[in-house]
């Protein structure tokens, strides 16, 4: 099964950016999660062109418009860029808070936890790949009081729940990861290192 055998309900600017700028590769691979998928994303390019990257941050938002969202919070580097464009497309539009390693743990500076502690705070992260850091992360953000109303990434290769949260995946409907006993792919798989 190909990308293009799945149907879809995710904005077509935002496939054929994907495609355009290969982006996406087709086959079958394993993730380190243990979970397979149709695709393979270049995470280290896909939010490199702002244009697209603002069409996916609005899709992203749009999920979580009633959501009344204070903080968008993320956990890596790879969300940062993201997070800024969610935040900057809800309404009314909400803070970012980025994550900061402190004695070995992902935290939020101190001069952030203001926009964390008593929030409406929303996850986002550009891939979901074990759920390790975002759910030692959800972990963090609770401890300071926020109340996470979800987690949104633009793809996601874990569970359909993270810490508890159900996540909400851009490119999931068109794109599904599956359980190894569950994945309806034939071709051998092909490990990817992320």
């Amino acid at each position: 099964m190909t990308a293009e055998q799945v149907g879809s309900t995710i904005d077509p600017t935002i496939l054929a950016y994907l495609r355009r700028d290969a982006l996406l590769r087709d086959g079958h691979f394993v993730y380190r999660s243990g979970r397979h998928s149709a695709i393979k994303v270049d995470r280290d390019r896909l939010l490199a062109d702002p244009s697209a990257a603002s069409r996916m941050g609005y899709a992203l938002a749009k999920r979580f418009f009633t959501a009344h969202v204070q903080t968008v919070a993320a956990p890596s580097i790879w969300g940062a860029g993201l997070a800024q464009w969610v935040a900057y497309f809800l309404d009314p539009r909400a803070k970012v808070a980025y994550a900061t390693p402190r004695d070995g743990r992902v935290t939020v500076a101190p001069e952030l936890e203001g926009l964390i502690r008593g929030r409406r705070v929303l996850l986002v992260d550009n891939l979901i790949v074990s759920g390790e850091t975002l759910t030692g992360f959800a972990a963090t953000v609770k401890e300071m009081g926020a109340e996470v109303v979800g987690v949104g990434t633009l793809w996601n290769a874990n569970g359909p729940t993270l810490g508890g949260y159900p996540v909400f995946g851009l490119l999931n409907e068109q794109f599904p990861s599956f359980p190894e006993d569950a994945c309806p792919l034939a071709s051998p798989a092909e490990s990817v290192p992320y």
